[in-house]
């Protein structure tokens, strides 16, 4: 999930990993939300903050453009895998008139 929206934010470029993941749980609260184990990780460019293998991730599936999220009834099931990315942008973000450190970030399906 998107750490802030902001109306504003001025950032660099876009940082990838992409990652194997093994679905091992669908959360229904407080929001719905897949989670996921890291199995293999790519990262581009090669120092980009990417999860570690082994580690949990919580996310919702977006769609491979990451401009819509993938509906609910087809989301993959505890015990699969899927390919997937984790991307995100660090920059200084604008929304509330004071400027601050923000992360935006995506987690769009198939790579």
């Amino acid at each position: 999930m998107a750490s802030i929206l902001a109306s504003s934010t001025q950032a660099s470029s876009w940082q990838v990993c992409k990652l194997e993941v093994e679905i091992i749980a669908r959360g229904k609260q407080p929001y719905p939300e897949l989670q996921g184990r890291v199995a293999s990780v790519k990262a581009d460019p090669a120092d980009a903050q990417c999860p570690k293998t082994g580690t949990v991730i919580t996310f919702e599936p977006e769609s491979a453009d990451w401009q819509s999220m993938i509906p609910r009834k087809l989301w993959p099931a505890s015990g699969q895998w899927v390919r997937m990315r984790y991307q995100y942008l660090d920059g200084i973000c604008k929304g509330d008139g004071n400027s601050h450190p923000c992360r935006i970030e995506h987690y769009p399906m198939d790579w």
